[in-house]
């Protein structure tokens, strides 16, 4: 009779492929298969499976819950089950085991990963069953003699005896030099020999020579103390199959109470035990890619520097991010994202030393424990192994891909003792890392942990200085080329500060971003120029045109557009006199929901500006596709023009580009007469510095534009 394997899966692709696989694995296996778990149900009240594999999420009921209800039919408690799940299910493989699950298989599962798993529990559940059908058999025919014979006979057996030899527990009794006393049928079929065969035979001649020798020690254990050795574990390997014993020894006394031997008792927890294997594994592991999680990250480092400590050696933390990971996430999908970091934990593994530790400790971070190193140049060499194996092109999903990292390096013991101290000072590194360019390695320096201190202070101020109003915006003039007449304002935050005075962007900015302010900072901005243009045109004075700054980190907030345009609503504005400031930044994270935000910003008659255009990550496509009406040139080319014709063939390339696309072209940071002449001869249609005009304060804007009959030339000059 051939094995059977029992497939329940709704999807009817995955039935025939996993019948394939059954078919591999040899002619004595048959697949049974069923799209519908009900179905199956009702074939195994009647029918019998060797194995079964199951599909978690179906739509009549998951994985569990069938499994669940296989587990309540007579006869089918012990029948192997393999639970298919999607990589990150950790919730349902709990659920699973809870259900009686005996093993797990991730979707999309490999031939050979199903053939392996589903032959290897066959061969326990196998052995399990011969080793019971043998016990039974054994206690049959000595329950059988003994009826047949005297009931006093050396070979007769109490009714005592007939259910211990019944009982599907291992049980020895022997006596003080070892030799074997009594045996269960159980025990004995395990070796596939006759209880009487054994007794009088040294017991633990029947194991390994490692476990017979922990036999041994345990046995002189018991008799010398008298004492009984409760709750141990062992490993017995029976025809090549693992099986895991939870036993029990205790002294065998004889009717004065004096030792005479020792009793053993062993329970098969073989399936148990993967259980609870199981759970911890997924305590302790990331669901994606198999590696080691924070949870045992902290666990390691804090016994390597207890190691170090004791043994007077060091040993590094590397803590790697990848760079720009959320691009591949939201324009190739989750999907790929995933199969990607699967890629990196499987190229972190190969390329570290087999002493050294890789754990992912989320999103796309990782860390590795380096355990051995000669010197700093040696932990320099496998930065750079490790930096050069991701950097490696992938192919995913059948399409090239390409990724970096940027790794921050603490040393233990000497940048610090304590589990959480020593992964902050790898995190500052990293960040320093990725400051440099990414795709980079930094150690840290006390330097890096004075800026954290600094940046920590700064934030708690920025948090007060939000509650005390500390804030104000100043506005720079942008002037039409030609005529120099007044055609914009740029706002610009200042923070005056109660202790170093009024404070510019630069000071604070990053600390504000980096901590998440920027949300509040910049929904500040938007209803502060709206609530000044709606003052001014209460006075009388219309003023022109004002561009607001935007961070990226100001677009994942999936409001900006709806506040933008309440503020403009509420102060009754016309739209068009607002216009945003993205970067480049924002178009290399470009996605479909900034996309979305953009056209929504530009249909509702707000215009948008690319700023510092030129120095980044510059696209033809992200300027034929995003809506902007405007693109501003770095001042780092500005500052070039008078002596670099290469410069000045850029700008005048960016500005007929520009110009072909529907865009004006401004040029900011223009500082003097020789700039101005250039700039206006290369194309560009609007100016922005110093040789126009400094930021002026909100309350000095009512005297810029109420005199707009004097000569705009003559105020540029001496702006």
């Amino acid at each position: 009779m051939s094995t059977r394997v029992l497939i329940v899966d709704d999807r009817p692709t995955n039935l025939r492929i996993y019948a394939q696989f059954v078919t591999l694995m040899g002619e004595k296996y048959s697949a049974v298969t069923f799209a519908d778990p009900v179905e199956a149900l009702e074939w195994l009240r009647d029918n019998k499976a060797d194995l079964m594999v199951v599909d978690y999420r179906m739509p009549q009921m998951n994985g569990a819950e069938f499994i669940r209800q296989v587990r309540l039919m007579p006869g089918a408690s012990e029948v192997p089950a393999i639970v298919i799940t999607a990589h990150q299910d950790r919730e349902c493989r709990l659920a699973a085991l809870d259900a009686g699950a005996t093993d797990f298989l991730q979707s999309p599962v490999s031939h050979v990963e199903f053939c392996s798993r589903a032959l290897s529990l066959l061969t326990k559940s196998k052995k399990s069953v011969t080793l019971r059908k043998r016990a039974s058999e054994i206690g049959r025919k000595h329950a059988a003699f003994g009826t047949a014979s005297s009931t006093e006979g050396p070979s007769g057996k109490s009714m005592l005896e007939q259910i211990i030899d019944t009982i599907p527990i291992m049980i020895n009794a022997t006596d003080r030099s070892g030799k074997c006393l009594f045996t269960n049928a159980y025990q004995s079929a395990l070796f596939d020999k006759d209880p009487d065969e054994m007794v009088g035979t040294d017991f633990a001649n029947n194991y390994e020579p490692a476990l017979a020798a922990n036999t041994r020690r345990r046995d002189a254990m018991v008799l010398k103390s008298g004492l009984a050795i409760p709750h141990f574990e062992e490993k017995i390997t029976s025809d090549g199959v693992d099986l895991i014993f939870h036993c029990n020894k205790s002294p065998l006394l004889n009717h004065k109470g004096e030792t005479i031997g020792v009793l053993t008792t062993a329970v098969d927890i073989t399936a148990r035990k993967f259980a609870e294997e199981h759970r911890t594994h997924l305590a302790l592991h990331d669901m994606l890619t198999g590696l080691p999680n924070r949870v045992l990250l902290a666990e390691n480092v804090k016994s390597t520097i207890a190691n170090c400590k004791t043994t007077d050696s060091q040993a590094a933390l590397l803590l790697l991010d990848l760079d720009r990971f959320k691009i591949i996430n939201d324009t190739r999908g989750h999907h790929s994202g995933d199969a990607l970091l699967r890629e990196v934990a499987q190229r972190i593994s190969k390329v570290i030393a087999p002493e050294d530790f890789a754990a992912r400790i989320g999103g796309d971070e990782f860390a590795v424990i380096l355990n051995r190193f000669e010197n700093i140049d040696s932990i320099n060499s496998r930065c750079s192994k490790i930096l050069k194996a991701i950097s490696e092109p992938y192919a995913i999903s059948g399409v090239g891909q390409v990724i970096s990292a940027s790794i921050g390096v603490s040393l233990i013991p000497a940048d610090g003792d304590e589990y959480e101290e020593v992964l902050r000072m790898a995190d500052l590194a990293m960040y320093d890392a990725k400051a440099n360019g990414r795709n980079c390695y930094r150690f840290f320096s006390e330097d890096m942990n004075e800026i954290a201190q600094a940046d920590a202070a700064l934030e708690n101020e920025l948090r007060d200085a939000f509650k005390k109003n500390q804030f104000a915006l100043e506005y720079q003039p942008i002037v039409d080329a030609k005529t120099l007449e007044y055609v914009g304002l740029e706002a610009l935050i200042r923070w005056d500060h109660p202790r170093r005075g009024r404070l510019l962007p630069i000071q604070f900015i990053r600390v504000a971003d980096e901590s998440g302010l920027m949300d509040i900072l910049g929904r500040w901005v938007m209803g502060e120029v709206c609530r000044e243009i709606k003052a001014y045109a209460d006075r009388g004075i219309d003023l022109p045109r004002v561009a607001i700054n935007v961070s990226p980190r100001q677009f994942q907030n999936q409001n900006l557009c709806q506040e933008l345009l309440e503020n403009i609503a509420a102060n009754d504005i016309d739209p068009s006199k607002i216009t945003i400031e993205i970067t480049e930044e924002l178009l290399i994270d470009n996605n479909e929901q900034v996309r979305a935000t953009l056209q929504q910003i530009r249909n509702s008659g707000v215009g948008i500006s690319i700023d510092d255009f030129g120095t980044g990550y510059s696209s033809l496509q992200y300027l034929r596709d995003l809506p902007a009406n405007c693109l501003k040139i770095d001042r780092a080319f500005i500052s070039r023009i008078e002596h670099s014709p290469a410069d000045r063939a850029i700008i005048g390339t960016i500005a007929h580009l520009a110009h072909a696309l529907d865009m004006r072209v401004v040029a900011e940071g223009v500082e003097n007469d020789a700039q101005l002449d250039l700039l206006r001869v290369s194309g560009c249609d609007e100016i922005q510095g110093f040789k126009i005009a400094r930021p002026q304060r909100a309350e000095d804007l009512g005297r810029l534009f109420d005199g707009r009959k004097d000569d705009p030339a003559s105020r540029a000059v001496e702006g």
